[in-house]
């Protein structure tokens, strides 16, 4: 009896310390090409909280290459994960730049890929889209949308 009830415990510890773990949504990566001659591109990952509870939430954009220059950052406050309220949306963004593996890449080496990455105790209402602009533009003049 006593192996049956310190099985069960040891069962029931283990299944609510599951529940503890982050959960983690990512987007599938997109090669990314030049558009033309001078000119570059600008990456966003938008993240909603489609819950109405509040989510804390980890957001980053992920690149193969070291060039990704930060623009915006409102994922975060004070430097730590933010608090999203249910349906409000939060975004980081960077400017990806030339590079040993960057956007000007021949042939032979291959180009920048990029991704959106979101961290949170549970991902099960979280909503993102990676988006690509060009870069200067008139604004953030989106050319590619991936929901995920």
């Amino acid at each position: 009896m006593r192996t049956y009830v310190a099985g069960t415990v040891c069962a029931v510890l283990l299944g609510v310390a599951s529940l503890a773990q982050a959960g983690q949504l990512l987007s599938p990566p997109y090669a990314v090409k030049t558009r033309g001659s001078n000119v570059g591109t600008k990456a966003a990952c938008v993240i909603r909280n489609t819950e109405a509870a509040a989510a804390t939430v980890s957001v980053s954009l992920i690149t193969n290459n070291n060039d990704a220059v930060g623009i915006f950052d409102f994922c975060k406050q004070n430097g730590q994960p933010r608090k999203l309220a249910g349906g409000e949306t939060c975004l980081v963004s960077a400017e990806l730049s030339g590079g040993p593996n960057g956007l000007n890449a021949d042939a032979v080496t291959p180009g920048s890929y990029v991704a959106c990455k979101v961290t949170a105790p549970n991902v099960t209402n979280l909503r993102g889209t990676l988006e690509l602009a060009e870069s200067p533009s008139h604004g953030f003049d989106v050319y590619l949308a991936v929901d995920f």
